[in-house]
């Protein structure tokens, strides 16, 4: 097996996946950043791309492993990334199911994001670094 072909395996790993689940988050993340911060944000389609891959990445990941192997905090990290990216495109309800299977996993955290979902749902807006502090008890 060739360099490139190792290469490929590995990606198609389950350390592979869950790290472009995470890369995939960072990136939204930081777009969100940028686009809530600057009122002239021109990277629209930049970042509806972004949202897309990551949720993919993200529900993929979950689909795949959850109930299969005994990864309770990666599991739980990405719903809260997926809480995180809902609730910044403003869906909310898709963000407050998200808290129930966070509860799962850690009760705190779940209370947390669904008050910042339910802050958010008032008009109270968030930063990506913000959020990124909600949710980790």
């Amino acid at each position: 097996m060739g360099l490139k072909e190792k290469i490929i395996a590995l990606f198609k790993t389950k350390d592979g996946e869950i790290q472009r689940a995470y890369q995939a988050y960072d990136r939204v993340s930081d777009l969100l950043t940028a686009r809530n911060k600057n009122p002239n944000f021109d990277r629209h389609d930049e970042l509806e791309e972004a949202v897309k891959e990551t949720e993919k990445l993200t529900t993929e990941l979950l689909e795949k492993y959850e109930g299969n192997k005994s990864w309770p905090g990666v599991f739980r990290e990405m719903h809260m990334n997926l809480t995180r990216l809902w609730m910044q495109t403003e869906r909310y309800e898709e963000a407050l199911k998200e808290c129930e299977k966070i509860e799962e996993y850690n009760v705190l955290d779940a209370e947390e994001l669904r008050e910042a979902v339910e802050e958010a749902m008032a008009g109270k807006k968030f930063e990506s670094s913000q959020l990124d502090e909600v949710g980790v008890a």
